[in-house]
């Protein structure tokens, strides 16, 4: 049995038992981590998932970084690479990620409990996330996704209107929500959009950020609980970090990037028995031995800019004290 096959089947029985559980799952569903919540040893694994976690442990230390970018040549070598996938009409959205070197002061520990952030994760040794962007959520029979695209500094003048009004990424947006609905309605009935393109002010070490998200929304069935693993591995990986459509998509991210995303990118989340929150582990630093590394990027689509996507790679590297 392959190890996606196992994952499915832990979170399909603890669901259908009820029994509470944590989930962290890569990128490519390889190493997966599900674990009953009395089988969290704190010292290994800490989480705060909207609030719901397993340490009350605080700190006054405010860690820095010091990012190594890539050079804008260097980063434009990818971006044109995927600008020909883009026209030659194999995928029609595209989320670039790179690995950034990185100058911590502190610790992993430390950036967890520093960071405020809706989705929070360390992982003894190997990693942190503190992302704000939820993947799906659900509560009574109903099943919730939220996916994050559209980015611009908040200090601009009148950004909010500018970055509803860009077109890049208000297409950006409409692809990956088109996208997710149908995602699930793979899963559920009765899907819609609840809202669309609402805005969300992200507080980082750079200064405010603005974000633009949607709602969508699907109906399931009374016994999806017994089912939390399958519904899982239908939806996975996340189409707000890969990009649309999916498949073709995944092929040539794997062709373009240099690094494993490995853990970044994948979904962590808890289910408490009765509801289930989860989270696109974005925001992201890992640890190899003394090195760490900042992984981020962004969607490109075939009105992207080059230089402006740079930017935005660039901007995505902070810390959200």
């Amino acid at each position: 049995m392959s190890i996606k096959d196992t994952t499915i089947r832990k979170m399909n029985e603890l669901g259908a038992a009820g029994i509470p559980f944590i989930f962290i799952l890569d990128y490519k569903a390889q190493n997966n981590i599900v674990l009953p919540l009395d089988q969290v040893r704190s010292q290994d694994i800490l989480f705060d998932f909207h609030g719901v976690t397993n340490t009350h442990l605080k700190s006054s230390f405010r860690p820095e970084i010091h990012a190594h970018p890539l050079s804008y040549k260097q980063y434009k070598e990818k971006f044109d690479l995927i600008q020909n996938q883009l026209f030659l009409g194999n995928s029609y959205l595209l989320n670039l990620t790179f690995a950034t070197p990185i100058d911590l002061k502190g610790n992993l520990q430390d950036v967890f409990l520093a960071t405020k952030a809706k989705y929070k994760l360390y992982v003894k040794g190997r990693f942190t996330c503190f992302s704000p962007e939820s993947f799906i959520k659900i509560q009574q029979n109903k099943v919730y996704c939220y996916p994050m695209k559209g980015t611009i500094d908040a200090n601009i003048p009148n950004a909010k209107q500018i970055l509803l009004s860009d077109k890049k990424e208000t297409k950006e947006h409409y692809t990956i929500v088109d996208l997710i609905r149908n995602d699930l309605s793979i899963i559920g009935k009765n899907t819609k959009v609840d809202r669309f393109a609402y805005i969300d002010t992200l507080e980082t070490s750079k200064g405010p950020i603005l974000q633009m998200s949607s709602q969508i929304s699907a109906d399931l069935a009374d016994d999806w609980k017994q089912n939390i693993g399958t519904i899982f591995s239908k939806l996975l990986p996340a189409g707000s970090i890969t990009g649309s459509p999916k498949k073709k998509t995944m092929q040539i991210i794997q062709q373009t990037e240099d690094h494993n995303r490995g853990y970044y990118t994948g979904v962590c989340g808890i289910f408490d028995g009765t509801q289930l929150d989860s989270g696109v582990m974005i925001r992201f630093i890992e640890q190899n031995n003394d090195l760490y590394t900042y992984k981020s990027g962004g969607g490109i689509t075939i009105e992207s800019q080059s230089e402006k996507e740079y930017q935005e790679l660039i901007q995505k590297i902070y810390l959200p004290l």
